[in-house]
């Protein structure tokens, strides 16, 4: 649409040309800039202090739970700190009509492709249903608490996988379905941690994308607050955007920790 009208584009006035096309300017948070209004930055969910400070994941068992569970690229998804002000400029340019940013030069989205090599998510399997009924909520940290200690040596079956069961909860909540509760994990995603011993192969990468994409666009009408996997969308902007991306100055030198990691490409 933008080549179509380039002779018309006029780059001081970013406002739509054609406002049919966007049916939901008058309700999108863009309008009040257009209008000489500054609604502030958008309040965005970053992860919790709690999940933050603790050490990694060492335990091969559990690991390997997650890893047959398919979210074994969260466990190197490094943490960052959300930058409220780029995350608020891209809720601006995002349109619910269409699920994509509006930039000058077109139209630009995050793609399951995105998903899968950024947070290093399956996006193929079976798609995540079940019900939505469950209205229960539990703190992450009462989550932490359960596996604050080591798993015993000689854990059984069902001491290893209520343990497992607690620290992909927290970790579900704390990257990929963060909501603006700040704290928060909705049960509902037990359900498809049920069967530990042959867990099904489930498109997570597709979850993530469509809550992502669902706090987007809740962002840019009526809130001032955001959720989501934050992370995987200012990875995103750092990777399409590079200019954005701050630089390392002073990097350790090549090998000094060894061969390279093979983990998602939020490790660089």
């Amino acid at each position: 649409m933008a080549a179509a009208n380039t002779g018309r584009i006029d780059y001081t006035e970013p406002g739509p040309i054609d406002r049919s096309v966007l049916s939901k300017q008058l309700k999108h948070r863009s309008e009040a800039n257009w209008n000489g209004q500054d609604p502030g930055s958008v309040t965005c969910r970053s992860r919790s202090s709690e999940f933050s400070n603790r050490e990694p994941m060492v335990d091969d068992r559990v690991r390997n739970i997650i890893k047959a569970v398919g979210l074994e690229g969260l466990l190197w998804v490094p943490g960052r700190e959300i930058d409220h002000g780029l995350i608020t400029a891209l809720v601006e340019r995002w349109r619910p009509e269409t699920h994509t940013f509006h930039m000058p030069h077109g139209e630009i989205t995050i793609t399951l492709q995105d998903v899968e090599v950024l947070l290093g998510l399956p996006v193929d399997g079976d798609a995540i249903t079940g019900s939505t009924q469950k209205t229960w909520r539990i703190l992450i940290n009462r989550l932490l608490e359960q596996v604050a200690n080591p798993l015993p040596p000689n854990a059984e079956e069902d001491q290893l996988h209520k343990y497992a069961r607690c620290y992909i909860l927290a970790l579900l909540g704390d990257t990929i379905f963060m909501d603006k509760s700040g704290d928060r994990v909705h049960l509902m995603w037990v359900q498809q941690l049920e069967d530990l011993c042959n867990p099904r192969r489930c498109s997570w990468g597709s979850a993530c994308l469509a809550w992502l994409y669902r706090e987007l666009c809740r962002a840019s009408e009526d809130t001032s607050q955001i959720g989501g996997c934050l992370l995987l969308l200012q990875y995103w902007a750092w990777a399409r955007f590079p200019y954005l991306c701050p630089a390392v100055e002073h990097g350790p030198p090549v090998g000094a920790y060894g061969p390279p990691v093979r983990g998602p490409l939020s490790l660089k």
